[in-house]
C-alpha cells in the first residue's frame, strides 16, 4: 500500500513537468553598482548573472529542442516558427544587456 502512495505522488509530481513549456527566464535586477559596491555585494551580483545565464541556456536548449519536435512530427507552421525565433532572440538580447550591465559594474569596481 505504502509503494502506491509513494508511486502517486512521483507520478503526480512530474504531470506538471511534462506539460511545461519552455519559460523565459527573469533578468536579475537591481545587481550591485560597481561603483559603490563591495567584494562580497559584487560576488553575489556574480551568482546571479551566472544562475540567469545557465538558465537562459536551458531556455535556449527547450526552444531547440520543441524546433526539432515540431519538424520532426510535420505539425510545424511558419507562425509558431517565427514566434519560437522571436523567443530565441529575445533570449539572447536580455542575455547580452544583462552581460553589459554587469561588465559595466565589474569595470567600475576595479577602477576604484
Amino acid at each position: 500500500m505504502r509503494f502506491l502512495i509513494v508511486v502517486f505522488f512521483i507520478l503526480v509530481s512530474w504531470v506538471p513537468l511534462a506539460q511545461a513549456a519552455c519559460i523565459l527566464p527573469l533578468m536579475p535586477q537591481n545587481l550591485a553598482d560597481g561603483a559603490v559596491a563591495d567584494a562580497d555585494e559584487m560576488n553575489v551580483a556574480k551568482r546571479r548573472v551566472e544562475r540567469y545565464l545557465d538558465d537562459s541556456q536551458r531556455y535556449l536548449k527547450c526552444l531547440d529542442t520543441m524546433d526539432k519536435t515540431a519538424v520532426g512530427t510535420g505539425r510545424d507552421n511558419d507562425e509558431r516558427r517565427r514566434k519560437r525565433i522571436a523567443n530565441y532572440n529575445v533570449a539572447m538580447k536580455n542575455m547580452n544587456e544583462i552581460l553589459s550591465i554587469y561588465d559595466i559594474s565589474v569595470t567600475d569596481f576595479n577602477q576604484r
